[in-house]
Parts: structure tokens; C-alpha cells; sequence
């Protein structure tokens, strides 16, 4: 888990005694040399391959190993805080969105219905289209007289 630490132990028969030496997957330089390795705080960049090369005047052999690091408390926490504000926030911001966008639309509809009104009130000409037909009639009538 990360935040904790973790022993690596190589161990072999040799005689004469083995050298040990501790290289990560895709390292050039050695990281630890001996028998025991330990890695303290261990974060997720610790994760990986790691190989063991115990080595004599007879010869060398080789053993290898997956190291996996576990989230620890601290980042399952964030993680149950992010879904958290997601699952929350998410919902609310349409909701929002979805209510302005329906007063919006609420409010321009009373718009246009407020500037016919005030269109029509404006021209009072257009209030008895009969009666202004009828005394244009009249009007006409008595040009001809």
C-alpha cells in the first residue's frame, strides 16, 4: 500500500557467498546492493519489475519479482471524494442549467406577448378597421359632391 514500506529478500546456496544486486525494469544503474532491500513510503513509481542478480567467482543467476502498490487510505479517500462531488454536482449544474433555461424562454414568451400588446394598443386606427373603412367612404362621398 502506498505510504507503507516493503523488504525485498534475495537468497541463494553459493560457496563462496554471493554479491547481491537489485536493479529495477528499465533502470541502468543498480538500485540496492545486498541481500535485503527496503523500500520505505513506498508511492505508485515504486511499482514495476525488480531483479535480483546474486553473483559469485562461479557464476551469477538471476530471479525476478512484480512489486504492485496499492492505493493507500489517503487516495481512496480522494477518490470517494471526487466521485462523490460528481455524482452530487453533476445532477445539480443540469438541474440549473435546465430551470434558467426554461425561465429564459418563460420570459421571452411574455416578452413578445407584452410588445403585441403594447403594438396593438399604439394604433388606435387598427382598433375599428370597419368604422375607419366607413368614414374613409364618406369622406370620398363627399369629395365627389
Amino acid at each position: 500500500m502506498e505510504g507503507s514500506s516493503v523488504t525485498l529478500t534475495c537468497s541463494s546456496d553459493a560457496n563462496p557467498a554471493a554479491h547481491y544486486t537489485w536493479y529495477k525494469e528499465d533502470e541502468d544503474s543498480p538500485t540496492a546492493s545486498g541481500q535485503i532491500f527496503t523500500i520505505t513510503d513506498i508511492t505508485a513509481e515504486h511499482g514495476g519489475k525488480y531483479q535480483c542478480e546474486a553473483q559469485n567467482t562461479h557464476g551469477r543467476s538471476n530471479t525476478t519479482l512484480h512489486l504492485t502498490v496499492g492505493a493507500g487510505k489517503s487516495v481512496i479517500i480522494m477518490n470517494i471524494i471526487r466521485l462523490t462531488l460528481v455524482v452530487v454536482l453533476v445532477p445539480v449544474l443540469v438541474w440549473t442549467l435546465w430551470t434558467r433555461m426554461k425561465k429564459t424562454l418563460s420570459l421571452k414568451s411574455e416578452v413578445n406577448e407584452a410588445v403585441e400588446m403594447i403594438e396593438l394598443d399604439n394604433c388606435p386606427e387598427y382598433d375599428d378597421v370597419t368604422a375607419a373603412a366607413q368614414s374613409e367612404d364618406i369622406e370620398e362621398q363627399e369629395d365627389l359632391v
